[in-house]
């Protein structure tokens, strides 16, 4: 019995650290709840039964709940979007794309409260971003579209290619290869993708740094290229 008093009073020292050291709200919330949880659990086996269910219902799941939907109302993310297959579209269950997933690792790491904003052209949608309408641009915009406008986080290396005197990237000639056309393209030079940031918004260029950060070193961004490219 002391042994295990010992490893789950270590257990909520851990958390309370991985409280105080979280690099984000989110986490430390989420932490937060462990620890709670934890102490709850110490006093059940103390002898305490009744102050343990005050502090499981209460200090933890009641505070847990307000926190996060703090959480959620402080991290509302305007999310505008072009609609390009394979990058980011509409589908019956949601949003979804290579673009997509990648803001979607991001939002489980902070907690965003993303409200999406679709869009018919790059020009409506860089306005937008421009004007601080929205937080976020994406739809396979590149360093081009952006350049000498407003900011752009590069992800993901393309090439641009002139097809029937227009300028299209890789995602989009492979789009039209898909639906029976048959362009025939020559390559033009070297880009990137990019998430368009308002100038309004660097809280949320350096969640989206880190977050690209975090999935390049664990090798998920080679996944999600693969799966949808």
């Amino acid at each position: 019995m002391n042994f295990v008093i010992i490893a789950i009073s270590s257990l909520y020292l851990v958390s309370a650290i991985i409280v105080l050291s979280s690099r984000t709200n989110f986490q430390s919330v989420i932490w937060f709840g462990i620890m709670g949880s934890v102490s709850a659990v110490i006093m059940m086996i103390i002898g305490a039964p009744d102050v343990a269910m005050t502090q499981f219902s209460v200090g933890v799941a009641l505070v847990l709940i307000v926190y996060i939907m703090a959480l959620k109302k402080q991290r509302r993310v305007r999310l505008g979007f072009l609609d390009v297959p394979s990058m980011i579209e509409e589908s019956p269950s949601g949003l979804r794309g290579l673009e997509w997933e990648i803001i979607r690792l991001v939002d489980e790491k902070e907690g965003y409260h993303v409200e999406p904003v679709k869009f018919s052209s790059k020009e409506d949608a860089l306005n937008a971003v421009e004007n601080h309408e929205v937080d976020l641009v994406c739809g396979a915009f590149t360093e081009d579209d952006v350049s000498g406008r407003t900011k752009g986080i590069p992800y993901l290396e393309t090439s641009i290619f002139v097809c029937n005197g227009e300028e299209i990237d890789f995602v989009r000639l492979k789009h039209l290869s898909r639906n029976a056309i048959s362009p025939t393209p020559e390559f033009l030079k070297k880009s990137r993708y990019v998430f368009v940031i308002s100038m309004n918004s660097p809280d949320l260029e350096k969640d989206i740094l880190e977050g690209l950060n975090e999935i390049r070193s664990s090798g998920n961004i080679e996944e999600i290229v693969g799966r949808y490219l």
